[in-house]
């Protein structure tokens, strides 16, 4: 006869690793101090019989059901459960509401915040353990999850959050735009075409002009929502308030993601910029809603990328996004005032891009922190080019290793033409750590493994911008066009939202843009005449030039 050691070791080493019972998901460390909503989920591919967990002081006995399903929870208080999830749990340690089945308890079991180890034994067999630290670093409101592979935390997520997965649409048209060229128009003429709807989440908004038209599109008629970000870096802007009075007064449902506390935001901040319109058009942006970002036509501006998706299937996937955030935790009603927003004086800006129109295109949209990984997914699969402008790129803190970053890198060492173009506006450089030392440290990299990386900043002055704020890469035939800036923030706590858009025509139009702004060189500016005047003549030997300029240089990409 085998002493029992050597039987749970037996029964270990002879389980299959997906047959189960495993850990599926733990939530130890609840988003406030003492709240009993903390839980266990276990799961199986054949129904486990009587399972016991233990963490060293005490344990639970409880028998999964045998009605069809492949988990069960159990948690500390099933009505606290209830009260935070919508729904009660499988199992509760504590008697709180007969509702709920409670576990055998034996000692004193209770998840520790910052270090446990957790044991499953069912039937008599160990069958899996996990240890925190160890498994998966504890964070304060972070449920730890395990994914089909077998992997701890592919991603964080905070309660609350969304559990996205990541979705395909193809034959898809669209219109791709720029600011300040011509991204203006673009924006006025799908808020005032909508007949029924408008869902709008945006970081900031302080344009009076942008905010008369959604005005005016709610007074006659149509359902007018709108997200925004309860507390952005700075606070609030003393222009928003306005903003959000006239919209308010127009009929508008506007609220703010601003939790704290109990209700707390899932995200730390909401930085997505998108509007989805009749449930059958998405416009994304890489711009919050500011006059800078949207220039009337003729003067300066951010440089912006942006797209128009006409596709009510992807429309419906985004309008869920919308919907979930709209009335999740952590959102209440904004509060506006009256006042005036005043007009920033910008100067003139020549505009060299008019919008394009593609079709057949296949799109894939990125909601982060769901399924921001997908943004390395499309630099690795790469092979010709990765073109990469953004405002700034930070390693990560801890681990110092930006994902996004290092996949470019990659790609540069297996030959790929890697560029990477970032903002040199004053609080982008002024730094010891900012984009002219992450450009310098790349420019280094480069040179002493001999790989096809280049890097540098675009000076706004010598280019008529005001600066960079685009948030783009071109891979080969492929664009993304996002609101996530490359830090962790963006990539695993935000709620950001882009998409992946790939057509060879859309991603050409974006080339033409990056390939300019790569120049740095500064268009002529046509002489402001009176009215009245012509000036025709100077603004096409203008446009000529920009489309020589242009065609040489994407010639000598080719070469």
């Amino acid at each position: 006869m085998y002493p029992l050691p050597v039987i749970l070791l037996i029964c270990v080493l002879m389980t299959p690793v997906s047959a189960g019972p495993y850990f599926l998901e733990i939530y130890p460390d609840t988003w406030m101090n003492g709240d009993e909503d903390e839980y266990i989920t276990i799961g199986w591919d054949h129904p486990p019989g009587s399972c016991t967990i233990s963490d060293g002081e005490g344990t639970i006995t409880f028998s999964p059901s045998n009605s069809g399903s492949s988990s069960c929870t159990i948690a500390r208080n099933g009505e606290q459960y209830n009260h935070v999830w919508g729904r009660y749990p499988s199992y509760e340690i504590i008697d709180s509401t007969p509702a709920v089945p409670q576990a055998t308890v034996q000692g004193r079991f209770q998840l520790s915040n910052k270090k446990d180890e957790l044991t499953l034994t069912c039937e008599g067999c160990t069958y899996d353990t996990v240890t925190w630290p160890g498994t998966f670093k504890p964070r304060n409101g972070q449920i730890h999850f395990r994914s089909a592979g077998g992997i701890w935390d592919p991603r964080v997520l905070m309660a609350g959050g969304s559990r996205l997965e990541p979705r395909t649409f193809e034959n898809i048209s669209g219109t791709g735009f720029v600011s300040p060229d011509c991204s203006r128009e673009i924006l006025e003429e799908i808020i005032s075409n909508a007949k029924r709807s408008v869902l709008l989440n945006v970081y900031e908004f302080t344009d009076p002009g942008l905010a008369q038209i959604l005005c005016d599109t709610s007074r006659r008629g149509v359902a007018v929502s709108v997200l925004l970000e309860g507390g952005p870096v700075g606070g609030i802007p003393s222009e928003e308030f306005p903003v959000i009075s006239d919209l308010i007064q127009a009929g508008a449902d506007v609220r703010v993601m601003e939790g704290t506390g109990e209700d707390h935001a899932p995200y730390r901040y909401d930085h997505a910029k998108y509007l989805v319109a009749d449930d059958s058009r998405v416009f994304l942006t890489t711009e919050n809603f500011k006059e800078h970002s949207f220039p009337h036509a003729g003067f300066a501006g951010n440089r912006g990328w942006g797209v128009v998706l006409d596709s009510a299937d992807l429309a419906s996937c985004f309008t869920e996004v919308f919907q979930d955030d709209f009335d999740g935790p952590g959102v209440a009603v904004a509060e506006g005032r009256a006042g005036t927003a005043e007009q920033p004086v910008t100067p003139p800006y020549n505009p060299v891009f008019a919008p394009l129109s593609f079709s057949g295109a296949v799109v894939t949209p990125v909601f982060s922190p769901d399924t921001s990984i997908l943004i390395a997914d499309l630099i690795n699969e790469s092979r010709s080019r990765v073109w990469i402008e953004q405002a700034y790129i930070t390693e990560y803190p801890k681990n110092g290793t930006n994902p996004f970053l290092a996949a470019a890198v990659d790609a540069a060492r297996r030959g790929v033409d890697v560029r990477i173009l970032l903002d040199g506006y004053y609080y982008n450089i002024e730094g010891d750590e900012d984009n002219d030392e992450m450009v310098t440290a790349l420019q280094t990299l480069a040179a002493r493994e001999n790989i096809s990386l280049q890097a540098q900043v675009l000076y706004p002055e010598k280019t008529g911008l005001l600066k960079v704020h685009a948030k783009g890469v071109i891979a080969d035939d492929s664009v993304l066009v996002s609101s996530m800036n490359w830090n962790e923030n963006s990539a695993c706590f935000n709620r950001e939202a882009g998409v992946i858009i790939h057509s060879r025509d859309a991603a050409s139009y974006f080339a033409s843009v990056f390939l300019l702004d790569w120049a740095g060189k500064k268009e002529r500016q046509p002489a402001r005449s009176l009215p009245g005047s012509d000036t025709g003549f100077i603004q096409m030997i203008t446009l000529a030039g920009v489309v020589i300029f242009l065609l040489l240089l994407y010639r000598r990409y080719h070469r």
